[in-house]
C-alpha cells in the first residue's frame, strides 16, 4: 500500500509543475533518451527436480521474496518510427539470513520498436528484443519430503521476445506538460522454454527547454520464466510497481 500511495505522490506533484511548464514543442529528427526504474518486486516459484520435486523459493529455500531492483535504460529514435533500446539489470540477488541459499538474477535487453500508427494521441507497434539473462541458483540445505538438497547451479540463456505495445496521450487544453498513459507486452514459447511479461504505466512528460524533455512514470511489471536445467527446471515469477524517470533529448 506504501508503494502505491509513492507512486501517486510523485504523480500529483507532476501535476503541480503545470502552471511553470513550457510550451509543449519539441524537435523531430533523432531523439535519445536514458534514465533509470526502481522496481518494487517480488518473487515466488519453484526449482523443480527431475523426480517433479518442487523447491519453492520462499516456502523451502526460505528466500526474501520482496527486492528493490534497479534497472537503467536508454534509447534512440529516428525516422520517426524506429527505436533502438538498451535495457539493462546488472545483478538482482534474493536471499535470506538462515543459511546461503539464494536466487541471482540478470537481464540485459536490446530491443527495437517499429511504431506503425501514430498519431498525436495514440501510438502503436510491435517489438522485438534480444534477452541475455542469467540465473545463478544456490540450494544449501533445504528439506523437502525428507529430502535435503544441496546445489549450486547457473545457466545464462539467450533468447528473443516478441511483442506489442501502445501508448496514449489525452489532450490536455492550456498546459505544457504531456500526460501518457503505455503498456506493453512480450513472449516466447519454444520447445522447453517459456517466458512472458507486460507492464502498463503512466507518466507525464515535462519540457525543460525546446531540446530536454524530463520524463516521470508509475506503474506495474509482472513477468514469467520457465526452462530446464541439468539438474532442475527454472519456474519464476516476478511482479511489483516501479517508478522510473528519464531524461528524452
Amino acid at each position: 500500500m506504501k508503494k502505491i500511495v509513492l507512486v501517486i505522490n510523485v504523480m500529483v506533484l507532476c501535476a503541480l509543475m503545470i502552471g511553470n511548464g513550457l510550451a509543449w514543442e519539441v524537435p523531430n529528427y533523432l531523439r535519445a533518451s536514458a534514465g533509470t526504474r526502481m522496481w518494487f518486486s517480488y518473487i515466488e516459484g519453484d526449482l523443480i527436480q527431475r523426480d517433479r520435486t518442487k523447491v519453492g523459493l520462499g516456502e523451502n529455500m526460505g528466500l526474501r521474496k520482496e527486492k528493490l531492483v534497479w534497472e537503467f535504460f536508454a534509447s534512440s529514435r529516428f525516422d520517426n518510427i524506429h527505436v533502438l533500446r538498451l535495457r539493462a539489470e546488472p545483478q538482482t540477488t534474493y536471499d535470506q539470513s538462515s543459511n546461503d541459499s539464494f536466487q541471482q538474477i540478470k537481464d540485459w535487453r536490446l530491443g527495437y520498436d517499429l511504431d506503425f500508427f501514430m498519431t498525436p494521441q495514440v501510438l502503436f507497434g510491435a517489438n522485438v528484443d534480444l534477452v541475455i539473462a542469467g540465473y545463478d541458483s544456490k540450494v544449501s540445505n533445504v528439506v523437502v519430503g525428507g529430502s535435503t538438497y544441496n546445489y549450486r547451479l547457473e545457466a545464462n540463456k539467450v533468447f528473443p521476445t516478441l511483442g506489442l505495445h501502445g501508448t496514449f496521450y489525452p489532450i490536455v487544453e492550456g498546459v505544457a506538460l504531456r500526460p501518457n498513459i503505455g503498456a506493453r507486452v512480450n513472449w516466447w514459447n519454444y520447445s522447453d522454454f517459456e517466458t512472458w511479461d507486460w507492464e502498463a504505466l503512466t507518466g507525464v512528460d515535462i519540457p525543460l527547454n525546446i531540446y530536454w524533455v524530463w520524463n516521470v512514470s508509475g506503474g506495474y511489471r509482472y513477468e514469467h520464466i520457465k526452462f530446464k536445467r541439468d539438474i532442475d527446471t527454472v519456474d519464476i515469477n516476478r511482479g511489483g510497481f516501479f517508478l522510473e524517470t528519464s531524461l528524452l533529448f
